[in-house]
């Protein structure tokens, strides 16, 4: 499942040439993949172009070793390639040109098939369903994960454009007749390199959008029947061709390929990193059984008077006091009535209150409430239920740095103490290409038997122990109730990148390829100024820090360790970086953060938006010599004046959760544009989702700038 730019990393391979290389699979540990360079295992002719018949190669080390061509047996003077392979990895289907007299104008691709044996691989046999007559190609075939259905691109007679997507079924004499996957999948357009990963989702290329060029998009299948699909987010599609997607088993990494770089077709790896959930409340399961009691009122045996409640669900209960298990989630009035109990005379409703149970917009988490050491504990999402949210992924943390994922997950922990676990849930593509994400928390105590029980004496709820109880905590008594306190670890890890006898100006250039908070700190025993970034008391943190900075040319990070308090004492200035072109650098990494989201015909901001928000307030909070211009577009439905006010009051409600983030007013320029810069054309529904948009745009307040300047001088 794919999500936003930040949750990927995309690498290119050191099997690349400066040749083509493209329609990566994983195989035996490493990659295979087609390229056109020349090859020393085969005699081959150049096409009309100049260039080689592409060849199937391997790689070893996740494609990151020596290439070679993958099986001589495959070799042929023409084309071979894409490739796939069934889980066992011992069936090859391949892409291979199919010859039709001296005139290559009469040439075809078809697929073919090889078995592996412990001689090798077997000599290949035609599949069964290529244009005997050479009037269709067949190619880029994919194997589905249990190898009974085949996906392939076709332009035989029948389709919806150029080239489609079909698929057959393995059956028992073969393989069944192919069958195009619809128009909701295929176009007017080509649809090629077609994927199925492990949990039934269809990825494919297309040219749909000749701005960006082929991109790679994402069809989930729903009883039967595939969605419309989806363009995958940043990086997995660039401006550039992004094609042939394959995705390894984990469903979090995988391979694809990209002339991004800007020349011939390259081979690049991708890995999902764990989502970000922040905010996650504790978890909160409906209750629908109350005690409802009337205090106010001393039961009178002389009176005939008879108590009864009304539950506001058609029950009824007797007594001063009732329990009542409500069916269903509601608003509930609930008032007790007193009656005459010879007469039936209603003399009065003396008590009301109205019960409202709301399902929980939040998951819930099913598990123990405590745990023995390295007793294994069942976590599950049981009794989940939220409105217009359909869960495509699990996400666990548990507290103690490591993670599952999946519906239901067991974790046992070695060291005692009160970890937080959270689940995060990520939604399926809704039609606007949008994923939402849910979250919550709960705590779980783990120790010996005395320790469980001291800490179950100490608290009624779970959800009041707030720290570990490890070596490193001390315990104390308040008003008869035992609390933990937290004694934090004194050491405090970062990456030094630069130590200088003078003090570097904050606008100096030296510091344009830093993305992260930079800390300057005097030593005058040393008389150095010395400028770190990653400041954590967690050092396994640092890694990638420390290759970040690296990679960007600051080949003199260290990784140091200070005792924290000596660190703040040399601390001088923590700052963002901040170039003199300003407003080119940050406006194009600030609206890497646009995807700010609303209802339909609405103002008010999804809650799936918060995370970009919270960023953008990051930045301004750091530097507060920015100001902000929050610009809100719509599409061209409903009437000029209704989308100018309306985007205005979008771009209003951005500003005001900035504003409520600590951002002054006066730094906040929020301006609505209606209808009148759009992004794409309104005549169809993909354009106008990307007309409707929030922008933004930095400046800089001269006046603080050059006081700040000043005052560092």
């Amino acid at each position: 499942m794919f999500l936003h730019a930040q949750q990927f990393e995309v690498k290119p391979l050191r099997c690349n040439s400066k040749f083509n290389e493209f329609a990566p699979v994983v195989f035996n540990g490493g990659v295979v993949f087609c390229s056109d360079k020349p090859s020393r295992n085969a005699i081959t002719f150049l096409d009309a172009d100049g260039n080689h018949p592409s060849k199937i190669y391997y790689s070893t080390e996740d494609g990151n070793g020596n290439a070679q061509i993958f099986s001589e047996n495959f070799v042929t003077r023409l084309n071979e390639g894409p490739a796939c392979f069934n889980a066992e990895q011992t069936e090859i289907i391949y892409t291979a040109t199919i010859r039709s007299g001296q005139s290559s104008e009469n040439h075809r691709l078809g697929l073919f098939i090889a078995i592996k044996s412990n001689e090798g691989w077997s000599s290949s046999r035609a599949f069964e369903h290529n244009a005997a007559d050479s009037s269709y190609n067949m190619a880029h075939p994919s194997l589905s994960a249990d190898g009974k259905t085949l996906y392939f691109t076709s332009d035989m007679v029948g389709g919806y454009g150029g080239k489609d997507l079909y698929k057959c079924e393995k059956v028992s004499t073969g393989w069944s007749k192919p069958e195009n996957l619809g128009p909701s999948v295929n176009s007017a357009f080509n649809e090629i390199f077609p994927f199925v990963s492990a949990d039934g989702k269809l990825y494919f290329t297309s040219l749909r959008d000749e701005k960006t060029g082929m991109d790679i998009f994402i069809s989930n299948n729903s009883e039967g029947k595939w969605q419309k699909p989806v363009a995958l987010d940043s990086p997995i599609n660039s401006e550039f061709d992004d094609f042939s997607f394959t995705m390894n088993a984990d469903g979090e990494s995988g391979f694809l390929a990209s002339n991004r770089n800007g020349t011939n077709d390259d081979v690049y790896s991708f890995n999902y990193n764990y989502p970000l959930f922040e905010g996650c409340p504790p978890v909160e399961k409906p209750t629908f059984c109350y005690l409802f009691e009337e205090l106010n009122i001393l039961p009178n045996d002389s009176m005939p008077l008879k108590y009864e409640w009304e539950f506001g669900d058609g029950a009824t209960g007797e007594g001063l006091s009732a329990e009542h298990c409500f069916n269903a989630f509601g608003d509930y009035h609930v008032g007790l009535n007193v009656y005459d109990s010879l007469t039936r005379v209603k003399f009065a409703r003396v008590s009301e209150v109205d019960v409202s149970i709301a399902k929980s917009q939040f998951p819930f988490i099913e598990s123990a409430d405590s745990s023995l050491t390295s007793e294994a504990i069942t976590f599950s999402p049981e009794g989940t239920d939220i409105d217009n949210f359909k869960i495509d992924q699990y996400y666990w943390d548990f507290g103690d740095g490591m993670r599952g994922k999946g519906p239901q997950v067991e974790h046992s922990y070695k060291e005692p103490g009160v970890y937080t676990v959270q689940i995060g849930l990520l939604s399926l593509y809704s039609e606007d290409g949008a994923v939402e994400r849910r979250c919550a928390s709960k705590q779980i105590a783990v120790g010996t038997p005395e320790q469980l029980t001291a800490i179950n004496t100490a608290a009624e709820d779970l959800d009041m122990r707030k720290s570990f109880l490890h070596n490193d905590m001390v315990f104390s008594k308040k008003d008869s109730i035992q609390t933990l306190e937290y004694k934090p670890d004194s050491t405090l890890y970062y990456v030094e990148f630069k130590a200088s006898p003078v003090q570097i100006p904050l606008d100096d250039p030296y510091f344009e390829n830093i993305k992260y908070e930079i800390t300057e700190r005097y030593n005058p025993s040393e008389t150095l100024y010395k400028y770190s970034v990653g400041n954590t008391s967690e050092m396994q943190v640092l890694v990638r820090i420390y290759q970040d900075l690296v990679d960007v040319g600051y080949d003199e990070s260290l990784v140091r360790e200070e005792k924290t308090d000596v660190f703040s004492y040399n601390t001088t200035k923590k700052w963002w970086f901040i170039p003199d072109s300003i407003t080119t650098a940050i406006n194009k990494h600030l609206n890497k953060f646009n995807d700010i989201r609303f209802d339909r015909d609405q103002y008010v901001i999804q809650k799936g938006s918060y995370d970009n928000l919270e960023y953008i307030a990051q930045v301004m909070l750091q530097e507060p010599e920015l100001i902000l211009r929050v610009m809100a577009h719509t599409d061209s439905l409903g009437s000029e004046e209704h989308n100018l006010k309306l985007s205005q009051l979008r771009a209003e409600a951005v500003a005001d959760f900035l504003q409520a983030k600590g951002i002054a007013k006066e730094r906040l320029v929020p301006t609505g544009y209606g209808e009148f810069i759009p992004l794409a054309s309104n005549s169809d529904e993909s354009g106008r989702a990307l007309n409707r948009r929030v922008s933004f745009e930095i400046s800089i307040d001269t006046s603080r700038s050059e006081k700040k300047n000043r005052k560092r001088k």
